[in-house]
């Protein structure tokens, strides 16, 4: 099997900001160095409803609902004591408020219900929260 068998076209990196017609849908790449994890950690943010995907960055741990406009930053800083696993770097909180100026309406969770509601407000507060993890430590 070659390359050729998958797809139409060879793949391609996405440059920084870099954004993609979709059809109808615009999706953009961010990059967001050590933010939750390590230095190649980026997120995608589709333009036209506003979703945020943002993979690891309110992680929680057990069942939840498929969406909730509930509290997702509590569940979120309970799992990072559970884990250790987000860099909490000197620019972590900034990154985090970066996104949250998308404002995005849907915020959506790899590990963890998502969110709708208001998103930067959550990322705002993700942000304090980990900062304040980070001066206690």
């Amino acid at each position: 099997m070659s390359l050729d068998d998958l797809c139409d076209r060879p793949p391609r990196a996405l440059g920084a900001r870099e954004v993609l017609d979709l059809g109808g849908k615009r999706v953009r790449q961010i990059s967001t160095p050590h933010v939750p994890h390590g230095w190649e950690a980026q997120v995608l943010f589709e333009e036209t409803t506003g979703t945020l995907l943002c993979g690891d960055l309110f992680t929680a741990a057990g069942r939840g609902p498929a969406v909730t406009g509930g509290d997702i930053v509590g569940p979120a800083v309970a799992t990072e004591g559970m884990f250790h696993a987000t860099s909490l770097a000197p620019a972590t909180g900034q990154v985090l408020r970066s996104l949250g100026d998308l404002r995005p309406a849907t915020l959506a969770l790899m590990h963890g219900s998502s969110f709708q509601g208001d998103g930067r407000q959550a990322l705002y507060d993700l942000a304090a929260s980990y900062e304040a993890l980070a001066a206690a430590a």
